[in-house]
């Protein structure tokens, strides 16, 4: 009998061992996995927004002094632009890139909850003659931080526009290690507070690091009047 309580409790210990393994190994393979398509998701994004830049005209916001080194470049949350114009048409499309604030989010009859803090939206204003269509959705959310860096030119023409964000890893959650309490807290985005609180504790755990993206363009307008 007790050579039989002996041998449970060592098969027990090593089925705890093995247990906490894989647990680790999972939430590794989660962390990276998250990673990647949240670097894959942003890079693609960030392109998108270059190339809507490239191809824009008459931007905004714009300083009131061009010249004034402290207002010019600009640092927003918001950058606009003529995205398309055909007079012939009476067409005219606007278009702006926008940081706002984390909500929910409605498509037909099914409503999510966008990743917080932040979340960059894509807002295109078309006008045809007099009448002015509005078409708004999201780019990206789980987003830290993000700012549009516009620097101009006299007239004012935009001369390069710089995009800086900081995105959060697919999932709700993060892992920041406690010095105090020498272990892992798990924060997860709360929609209704507005904000990330504990949740749990795990002796555990990999840091699932933001991801910041910086990246700098200027419009083919530019380009073809020349320095």
């Amino acid at each position: 009998m007790i050579e039989l309580l002996i041998a449970l409790t060592i098969s027990a210990t090593i089925m705890a061992s093995t247990l906490v393994a894989l647990d680790v190994l999972f939430k590794r393979f989660t962390s990276i996995s998250e990673g990647a398509s949240t670097q894959v998701l942003a890079r693609t994004v960030m392109h998108r927004m270059l190339a809507l830049v490239r191809t824009g005209d008459e931007f905004g916001p714009y300083p009131g002094d061009v010249l004034d080194p402290d207002e010019n470049p600009i640092v927003g949350d918001r950058i606009q632009f003529v995205s398309a114009e055909d007079p012939d048409a009476d067409l005219r499309e606007v278009t702006t890139l926008e940081v706002r604030d984390a909500t929910s989010v409605s498509i037909g009859s099914v409503t999510q909850n966008l990743r917080g803090p932040k979340v960059i939206w894509l807002i295109v204003d078309r006008t045809v003659g007099s009448e002015v269509t509005r078409t708004e959705r999201p780019l990206l959310d789980g987003v830290l931080r993000a700012t549009f860096e516009l620097e101009y030119d006299i007239g004012p023409r935009l001369r390069r526009a710089t995009i800086d964000m900081t995105v959060m890893p697919q999932g709700n959650s993060y892992a920041e290690y406690d010095g105090e309490r020498q272990a892992w807290v798990v924060n997860e985005w709360d929609a209704q507070r507005g904000e990330f609180v504990e949740k749990a504790l795990m002796a555990n755990a990999d840091r699932i690091e933001p991801i910041r993206l910086v990246a700098s363009t200027s419009p083919r307008s530019l380009e073809d009047t020349g320095p």
